[in-house]
């Protein structure tokens, strides 16, 4: 498995999207946010995605984002549809616009639907959180592959989540979930990797485990809620998401045929300033944090990791060492490269 210096993803990326038509800036917004997902060790949301996106783009299902179609527009909130844009691109502006009614009004909040693959959701919880605003994403998105509590049958997308507060030195305090026992993603990374996945994932519709990644698109097989056999928690969650984000979004909520298709997302902002000095609020922040981490450990931990903690260690090491693609990754980004007419990079071994 090759391990490729960021950079070179980067500009390679790019390279490949702008080939397939798509506008420089949005090729390097597509781009970063993939190659930030690897970095953060979160390879099902990484360049993996790269020709499947491309396929979408030069097939005219996924159209670069142009002058958005607002469906409904209020001074602190709107509803857009996106028209079959870059997900990534389209939730990115939508982030920034809740931000700039919260900064105006205290909360903005936008919702869209129709929009292709938005991504790794704390990416964007993120940004809120780098202007100093509480940032909430949730999505109603993804195949329809999670069983509800006690049941067998697939009936809910992954259904994620991610809150990002901001912090004194610049790094948020950030939560990215999916509702169910994981993204579906990571279950094609394990395929790719020729890995078995851990029982308690997927279950058959006899309730037996299920531990071939290559049997999860199977309609007799469902991902178990997030908590597993005690998941009633994690399947609460994913059923509000979906009545938040599916319903108003317009995107509809999860059914043999949604509305407008499903995976719909819903941006919310909340000035922190409007309720609290921003100084005082980090301070808050650090007070939490100390006090979680003040705590012992169990036997054979070395640390307790605040949320969101883990990916900026594994983003240093990355950084430092590269951005491990499976090989059958690569092939299929070389591939994309020699049809589009784009220089594969001369650093990496090519299959």
């Amino acid at each position: 498995m090759p391990a490729i210096e960021h950079s070179v993803l980067r500009a390679f990326g790019r390279a490949l999207y702008e080939a397939a038509g798509v506008p420089s800036e949005q090729a390097a917004i597509v781009t970063d946010h993939l190659v930030d997902s690897n970095l953060f060790g979160h390879d099902s949301h990484g360049m993996m995605r790269t020709p499947g996106y491309l396929r979408g783009v030069r097939a005219g299902h996924t159209k670069p984002v142009g002058e958005l179609k607002f469906v409904r527009n209020a001074p602190a909130s709107a509803v857009i549809d996106a028209e079959g844009a870059l997900g990534i691109v389209v939730a990115r502006r939508a982030m920034e616009m809740a931000v700039d009614r919260a900064r105006e009004h205290t909360l903005g909040a936008v919702a869209v639907h129709q929009a292709s693959h938005i991504g790794r959701l704390g990416d964007f919880a993120s940004l809120a959180a780098e202007r100093d605003c509480v940032g909430v994403i949730m999505l109603n998105g993804g195949a329809r592959c999670a069983a509800p509590f006690g049941g067998t049958a697939p009936r809910l997308p992954p259904n994620p989540i991610a809150v990002a507060v901001p912090r004194h030195g610049g790094r948020p305090l950030m939560l990215d979930i999916t509702t169910s026992m994981v993204a579906l993603g990571k279950a094609s990374v394990r395929r790719e990797r020729g890995e078995e996945m851990p029982e308690g994932w997927f279950i058959d519709s006899s309730g037996r485990p299920v531990t071939d990644p290559a049997r999860t698109s199977d309609p007799d097989v469902a991902m178990l809620p997030l908590g597993g056999p005690m998941g009633y928690k994690g399947y609460g969650l994913a059923v509000m998401i979906d009545a938040i984000a599916g319903g108003l979004s317009w995107a509809g909520c999860s059914a043999a045929s949604p509305t407008r298709g499903g995976s719909g997302f819903l941006c919310l902002a909340i000035k922190i300033e409007s309720f609290i000095d921003l100084d005082e609020y980090k301070d808050e922040m650090e007070m939490l944090c100390d006090w979680i981490m003040s705590s012992p450990t169990l036997p054979g931990v070395e640390r307790i990791y605040l949320p969101g903690e883990i990916e900026w260690t594994t983003r240093t090491q990355r950084e430092a060492e590269g951005v491990p693609i499976e090989e059958s990754t690569w092939g299929r980004l070389v591939e994309a490269a020699r049809e589009l007419d784009v220089p594969v990079p001369a650093t990496v071994d090519q299959p």
